[in-house]
């Protein structure tokens, strides 16, 4: 019996795409996903290593055009070293990108002050984020302690419905991603993300009746 056997990688992505950056400002249609940390009440947040800063860990996969299928990585900040509320810019920044990604996902404008998009705003827990879909700006960030550092792309900000090319990125109306239901992270898994943790794939419009609770 033949021990031989092959495999393919004609699909695979060339290398120069690989590993070229992705131009600062291109805008994306993407899926992010959260890597458990293991800290919080869900598990969502990491604590870094070297101060009492907290992040979320993202990856969004880029999902047409292209660049589809490109990875990029960001720390979503939550909590800076030391500071907190309004003298907290590490955070600050984090929540002000969650704002812009919740109103990417569910197609709310900015100066909307209405009910339904205060609703839309609001999350009952970090795995909401999980799976959500949105219209992405790249952008390149460098290690400014490194000048031979050439950089790696991150998620910027997001794009809402106001830019111009939001409807024709994002392919039509806005899908929520289904909510990732809460548990613990397990320990001893070697860093693996448990099973709950997974990105849900975006659902079909609800009907009237059963709406999500923001968009009623």
């Amino acid at each position: 019996m033949s021990d031989s056997f092959t495999h393919d990688f004609n699909g695979a992505e060339a290398q120069q795409n690989a590993f070229e950056l992705i131009p600062s400002g291109t805008l994306v249609r993407v899926r992010l996903t959260i890597r458990p940390g293991g800290v919080g009440p869900e598990g969502w947040v990491t604590q870094s290593r070297t101060s009492d800063a907290q992040y979320l860990n993202t990856e969004a996969v880029i999902l047409e055009g292209p660049h589809a299928r490109r990875r990029v990585y960001t720390r979503i900040g939550l909590r800076g070293k030391g500071a907190q509320g309004s003298d907290d810019p590490y955070g600050n920044r984090g929540r002000a990108l969650i704002r812009g990604i919740l109103e990417s996902a569910r197609g709310v404008a900015s100066k909307d002050t209405s009910d339904r998009a205060r609703a839309a705003r609001t999350i009952r827990g970090y795995g909401d984020l999980n799976g959500m879909e949105f219209l992405a700006r790249i952008g390149v960030e460098k290690d400014k302690a490194d000048p031979r550092d050439e950089g790696r792309n991150v998620v910027a900000a997001a794009i809402g419905p106001e830019h111009a090319d939001y409807a024709r990125l994002m392919g039509g109306a806005p899908v929520a991603a289904q909510p990732t239901p809460p548990g613990p992270v397990t320990q001893g898994t070697g860093g693996a993300a448990p099973p709950w943790a997974a990105a849900q794939p975006p659902q079909p419009p609800a009907a009237a009746g059963n709406a999500p609770f923001w968009a009623r």
